[in-house]
């Protein structure tokens, strides 16, 4: 249990006194004893949920009780568990936000949530932090759903809450989420597909099948540019090897007879390699106009250094 334990306990202030840290371990081995034998949709043990809410509240700067009620705070609802045991455990304090973590839920009408203790509200707003770090485990219809009311109430919520790069995070986690669901990653479809014709017929299929999954699963459009980016450059290298025989003789020779004719020129070459870049350029500014800036300046260069290394391993003439 301590592998889990002694990294929480590390994020403490320094100036934090014993006795403090004495009832966050007491937490945290209640919490694990009561969750024992229980996971998460990722296949985790459920304990690691609760840590991690209690390691985003000491971030955050949320005193002790509320780092402990964050590790306690599915004991009610998800354990045999009861308040009175809670209370004898933790006192009332623990006990009563504990109490009203549980009581509180996502759709209660704005009234209610104004009205509730900001600690309570804090720990459903950390509580949905990581749940949406690790979204991508649910129903797509469920991810829908979350990312939505994160984005129309928990990320304003914790903005209320004085809790900035929680709100903004939670934000940027939703966006990407519905902009996964919403189809937005057809242009990076689009481009592993028209480079997946390089492949030999009898794989490509089934290479497309893994990239694509591998996509719908990264947790931003920056990740999903820079995987798209990276298989589209690496890709003739592995149509060569795809294609080569397995006594290691002669590549195809059409392969290397189109991609000789491809490299032969600046014009051919760099004709689906500039649309393949401002399209990278164009989804990186929609979340960073600095990142565009520095791919803009550092791809380019490096995909001419991919080329000049292509046409020498291929043997090209000079280009006209």
């Amino acid at each position: 249990m301590t592998a889990l334990l002694e990294p929480l306990l590390a994020r403490l202030p320094a100036d934090v006194p014993i006795t403090d840290r004495d009832r966050i371990r007491h937490a945290y081995e209640f919490a694990a004893r009561c969750h024992e034998g229980q996971f998460r949709k990722s296949g985790d043990p459920y304990i690691t949920h609760p840590v991690a809410v209690a390691e985003i509240a000491i971030d955050a700067g949320l005193d002790v009780a509320t780092v402990c009620a964050a590790l306690l705070h599915d004991i009610l609802e998800d354990t045999d568990c009861d308040v009175t045991r809670l209370r004898e455990e933790f006192g009332d304090e623990i006990a009563t936000l504990v109490a009203s973590i549980t009581g509180l839920g996502y759709r209660h009408a704005p009234g209610a949530i104004g009205a509730a203790d900001d600690r309570v509200l804090a720990l459903k707003v950390l509580d949905r932090l990581h749940n949406m770090r690790t979204l991508r485990y649910l129903e797509k219809e469920k991810q829908r759903l979350r990312a939505q009311q994160t984005l129309d109430v928990m990320a304003p919520l914790a903005m209320r809450l004085g809790l900035r790069d929680v709100s903004d995070e939670l934000e940027s986690l939703a966006r990407e989420r519905l902009s996964v669901l919403s189809g937005d990653t057809g242009a990076a479809v689009r481009a592993l597909a028209l480079g997946a014709l390089l492949l030999p017929p009898a794989v490509r299929s089934r290479y497309l099948d893994e990239w694509l999954g591998e996509l719908d699963v990264l947790p931003s459009r920056r990740a999903r540019t820079r995987f798209t980016l990276s298989l589209t450059l690496g890709m003739p290298a592995l149509a060569l090897t795809l294609r080569r025989r397995p006594t290691r003789e002669v590549l195809s020779r059409r392969l290397l007879t189109g991609l000789r004719w491809l490299l032969r020129t600046d014009l051919r070459t760099w004709t689906p390699l500039t649309l393949l870049i401002g399209w990278m350029i164009l989804e990186t500014a929609r979340t960073s106009v600095v990142d565009a800036v520095v791919t803009l300046i550092t791809v380019p260069p490096v995909i001419h250094a991919g080329v000049v290394r292509l046409r020498a391993r291929i043997g090209t003439d000079d280009p006209e």
